[in-house]
Order: structure tokens, then C-alpha cells, then sequence
């Protein structure tokens, strides 16, 4: 029973669970690398697992240890790290289906900033679970093939949990991303020098009053990590691995349905309509007492009609005085 349930957990869902994010180091890393991958650890929980120990894993060359780790743990998104004297600096972010490897782009951290040198300036940052919003800053996001599929990798990679909507209090951190256009419609290593470098930053979101009434005024504080990233190597999807994780269940019998005679007040409060059988007070249990029971007909005594009763109570008042 006990692997049934742990089995349907894994099964495709019509609504996934939040994505978990493995962290891990490879043979060699550097201190750039390690603060990178403590500061993405960050901004996934709870929703992260962080490996500080080192991995002999090779992602391009043979992808099974890494896929091997992200079953283990149940991570659909990793971020692997390494450090070497031909790709110095090297960050390795990837998405997961079926415990294969969906996607993959390698990128060098050409200059970063941690988190922790934010914390004077920050203004108390953001809670570890407030869902960020992110924004991309530029038309290429828009215009170029590359950098939407790059977008779309980026919004499963740092998007979180979905949400149907969110309250504008609870808005606390923004991940903007900026890239310029140039050498991105080329092939793997830009044309003519131009580097394909992609620009990270967060912020925390305070709202202050303003003059006007209608919104409050909304105040940006950098709060690290502030990361430059320079794309390196891309493996793109499969098309028929794409296309089954692009598949949604059918929805089954057992999905939820709609509750019949319930209804929600103005305040938020469920309301709910039964209907009961018609209900016999008479059989209803309370408490007996002498004093409600029901009173039974005195016997006849003598021959006498109305008058014998009167009699039997005199006789028994004369005894009584007898007595005394």
C-alpha cells in the first residue's frame, strides 16, 4: 500500500506540484561558483535541496550520474557547477522530464554579487516564500526565437508555484532579466565577437504612501544576487521528448467534482443546504420524570356511580383521625 501511494505521488497530475531544484558541485569549483549556487539555493526554497559536497558528474559528456541524483531526490530542476581553466566559472542550469534530462544551458559568470553583501542596503529583503515576479526587460524576449525559449526555460526555472492571482501586499521580490539582441540569432557562440551575456537582478518590493490615493507608491531596493552570465552551450529538447512533457492528463474520475447543495457567502464563509426526514417528536428521547409521566384512571370502588370515589377518600380520612 505503502508503494502504491508513494508511486501515484510521481504519477502526471492536471495540477503539478511546486518543482524542486537540485544544487550540486562537480570535481572542481570555484568560490564565484559555490556563493552562486548558495544564493540560487536561496531564492527556491523550500523548495531546493543544496549538495555541498564535490560530484564527479559530467553533464555534456554523460548526463545518467546527474539524472541518477535527480530521481533520487525528486528534482525536476538542477544547477550543477564547476571550474575549470578552459570554461572558468561555469554554471550549468537544466530542466528535467521523467527523470531524463529535458534541456540544458551552460553559462559563465562573468561578474556576481552575492547576496550577503546586500543585507546593510536591502531594507530587510523578502520572506523564503514569497513567489517573485519576474520581468524581462527588452524586446528581444519578444522578437527572437532564442531568447523566448530561453524565457520560458528561465519562468520554470525561477517561476515557483502558479498562482491564479496575487494580492499587490503580498508582492515582496522582483527577478528582472535583461538581455540585448545582438548575436543571438546566430549559431551557438554568437557572429562576429558579439557575446550573448544575459543580466540577473532582484529586488525587494516596498510599498510607501504616496500623494495620490488610488495606489501606494512602490520603492525598489537591490538585494542581491546582482549576476552577468554569458551562454555558452545550449542542448535543446528533443521534439518527441518535448512533446510528451507538453502532454496534460486526461482528467479522471477521481479528480475532484462539484459539491452539490454548497454555496459560498459575501464573507468568504461556506454555506450548506441539508435535507432531513420529517422528524417524530413523540419518540424523541429526554429525561423522565415523575412529575411528566402520563397519569392513569383510578380503579371503581363499590357499587356507588360518582359518588364512590368521594366515599373511598372520606373513609380513609376517618381512619387516618381514628388513628391519631
Amino acid at each position: 500500500a505503502r508503494g502504491r501511494r508513494f508511486l501515484a505521488q510521481r504519477e502526471p497530475k492536471l495540477v503539478e506540484n511546486p518543482r524542486t531544484a537540485l544544487l550540486a558541485r562537480g570535481q572542481k569549483s570555484s568560490a564565484v561558483v559555490n556563493e552562486l549556487l548558495t544564493d540560487l539555493f536561496c531564492l527556491k526554497k523550500p523548495h531546493a535541496k543544496h549538495f555541498r559536497r564535490h560530484n564527479a558528474v559530467h553533464p555534456w559528456e554523460d548526463a545518467t550520474p546527474l539524472e541518477f541524483l535527480c530521481q533520487k531526490n525528486d528534482a525536476s530542476l538542477f544547477g550543477f557547477g564547476t571550474h575549470s581553466k578552459k570554461r572558468p566559472h561555469n554554471l550549468v542550469l537544466g530542466r528535467c522530464f521523467d527523470h531524463r534530462i529535458l534541456d540544458m544551458y551552460e553559462f559563465g559568470v562573468e561578474a556576481s554579487a552575492a547576496m550577503a553583501g546586500f543585507a546593510r542596503g536591502a531594507g530587510g529583503g523578502a520572506s523564503g516564500e514569497a513567489k517573485p515576479l519576474l520581468q524581462f526587460n527588452g524586446d528581444g524576449w519578444e522578437n527572437v526565437v532564442e531568447l523566448k525559449e530561453l524565457r520560458a526555460f528561465l519562468l520554470d526555472w525561477f517561476g515557483g508555484k502558479p498562482a491564479e492571482a496575487i494580492a499587490p501586499l503580498a508582492l515582496e521580490r522582483v527577478i528582472a532579466f535583461s538581455a540585448s539582441p545582438e548575436g543571438w540569432g546566430a549559431a551557438d557562440g554568437g557572429s562576429g565577437g558579439s557575446r550573448r551575456i544575459v543580466r540577473l537582478r532582484q529586488y525587494s518590493v516596498k510599498l510607501q504612501k504616496s500623494a495620490e490615493a488610488t495606489a501606494p507608491h512602490v520603492a525598489l531596493r537591490e538585494m542581491g544576487p546582482r549576476v552577468d552570465l554569458v551562454v555558452r552551450r545550449v542542448q535543446r529538447p528533443a521534439p518527441d521528448l518535448l512533446r510528451e512533457a507538453m502532454r496534460q492528463p486526461a482528467a479522471s474520475s477521481a479528480s475532484p467534482k462539484k459539491a452539490r447543495n454548497v454555496s459560498h457567502s459575501k464573507l468568504g464563509g461556506r454555506e450548506g443546504r441539508l435535507h432531513l426526514p420529517k422528524q417524530d417528536l413523540s419518540q424523541m428521547p429526554t429525561a423522565r420524570m415523575k412529575g411528566l409521566g402520563k397519569r392513569g384512571v383510578a380503579p371503581k370502588q363499590g357499587g356507588g356511580g360518582g359518588g364512590g370515589g368521594g366515599g373511598g377518600k372520606r373513609h380513609k380520612a376517618a381512619a387516618g383521625g381514628g388513628g391519631e
